[in-house]
């Protein structure tokens, strides 16, 4: 079976590198659409706080997260990342003393991903980033084993647009941009985001400039 049709039937699992406000909040939809999903973080309290179905993010309920660890596996153990179908990345990227992204998290979450990478998976990078991140930075780490972008793999960019504070969108109601390396990325990305939120707009770009202008327009309609 090929991924789309696995993302479709909810037999597809998926793995979410990064347990803050954006990664678990994914998580929470994910397992609401009938997925089982398996999250990642080295941050070990955070794993525990987790499997005692507690949370560490006012937004999100402890009874949240108790209804979804049925399907739900915290882990820090990131050789899962092997069994997972699709892996998204949503590590944080805090800015320097130059004001400029720090980029070591989301590089060095690629390299851990790079060491499990199969044939078949999609990567979609979610973390706030410069343009040509997925493109140049990310495919490069990953393709050093071999498997190529687009030909053995998958690999989107949907840029987070996670807003805590604002009561009127959450991740289901807030558009999202899916953007993908190839035809075949894009296909298979949207059809993942499909179905946690209600509405995705897609574009088939080198995840350049582009994105970042069509994320700046999207923001314009629901501001």
């Amino acid at each position: 079976m090929d991924l789309k049709n696995k993302i479709l039937s909810r037999e597809a699992k998926i793995g979410v590198i990064g347990l803050g406000y954006v990664g678990l909040p994914l998580i929470i939809e994910f397992v609401k659409a009938g997925f089982e999903v398996t999250g990642f973080d080295v941050d070990k309290s955070k794993v525990d706080f987790l499997r005692a179905g507690k949370s560490y993010i006012k937004q999100i309920s402890e009874d949240s997260i108790k209804e979804i660890l049925p399907k739900f596996d915290p882990a820090t153990e990131f050789s899962k990342l092997a069994d997972m179908d699709a892996i998204v990345i949503c590590v944080p990227t805090p800015l320097n003393k130059n004001r400029e992204p720090d980029m070591s998290y989301v590089f060095g979450t690629t390299r851990t991903i790079a060491k499990y990478l199969r044939k078949g998976q999609l990567i979609s990078l979610e973390s706030t980033t410069y343009p040509g991140t997925t493109d140049e930075d990310v495919r490069a780490i990953l393709e050093e084993g071999g498997l190529k972008a687009g030909t053995d793999f998958y690999l989107a960019f949907s840029p987070e647009r996670e807003d805590p504070n604002n009561n009127d969108f959450r991740t289901r109601t807030i558009p999202k941009v899916v953007g993908g390396f190839n035809p075949a990325s894009l296909e298979v990305a949207k059809a993942l985001y499909d179905q946690i939120v209600q509405r995705t707009d897609q574009e088939l770009i080198m995840l350049n400039e582009n994105l970042n202008l069509l994320q700046t327009l999207l923001v314009s309609d629901v501001d």
